[in-house]
């Protein structure tokens, strides 16, 4: 019985990336979240946009609180892929609760990206707002993982 050389899978990629203060400016439609931190991970970010290497599959995961300046505000949310110009998964829709409060919830942005034809940029981008004056930082995060 002989030996035979087995290539060692690849490290699994991931990232947890944050605010490093609440966003306050850009809370237009198609405009990104300002996720400007690395918390963790092996994944890279630049202006706002997450760099996933080619050959892989990753889910990518996304929650974020909105203020208003009325209980009338909402905000919705949905990942972009940047090369291919297409919002991609599920979108999450941010409204103040029926309270006092004008903030909102944390939703949930979902997307699966197969990156098997080359390497591909992400962005959690606003697509449609009223009323929004900012995303608090210590309420916002987006996780990306490699899942095969």
């Amino acid at each position: 019985m002989g030996l035979r050389a087995v290539a060692q899978p690849l490290p699994r990629q991931w990232g947890v990336f944050r605010l490093s203060a609440d966003q306050t400016a850009g809370l237009a439609v198609n405009n990104p979240i300002r996720f400007n931190i690395v918390s963790a991970g092996t994944l890279s970010l630049s202006s706002y946009t997450i760099t996933l290497p080619a050959g892989r599959i990753f889910r990518l995961f996304a929650a974020q609180s909105f203020s208003y300046s009325s209980s009338g505000g909402s905000a919705q949310t949905a990942w972009f892929n940047v090369g291919t110009g297409q919002y991609i998964g599920s979108g999450s829709q941010n409204i103040p609760p029926a309270n006092p409060s004008t903030w909102s919830d944390q939703p949930i942005s979902h997307a699966i990206i197969n990156t098997s034809v080359g390497p591909a940029s992400v962005q959690l981008r606003i697509n449609a707002v009223a009323n929004a004056n900012g995303v608090f930082a210590s309420y916002s995060f987006a996780e990306v993982m490699e899942i095969s």
